[in-house]
């Protein structure tokens, strides 16, 4: 597995919920979304529901240092997410 870009991930997988293992963050220790900063990553999981990114991210999980979880679409400004 190699290593992808947020622009290829964001083409590969249009408008889901997307796994990333490992994170390539720019600036890391600014404030902003993670979504801005993210470089590049190993892609562990995409799907478009994202409850079952969280039943699985345990499974894929194990060997990486850090994850994050992104939404590739656009997230309209009135909605509220329940994390």
């Amino acid at each position: 597995m190699e290593k992808q870009t947020i622009e290829e991930i964001r083409k590969q997988y249009p408008d889901q919920w997307v796994l990333v293992g490992d994170p390539e963050l720019k600036d890391s220790d600014s404030l902003g979304s993670i979504v801005s900063k993210l470089e590049r990553g190993f892609v562990l999981l995409a799907s478009k529901d994202k409850r079952e990114i969280g039943y699985k991210t345990k499974e894929v999980r194990k060997g990486y240092k850090s994850i994050t979880c992104i939404f590739t679409g656009e997230i309209p400004q009135n909605r509220k997410w329940l994390l």
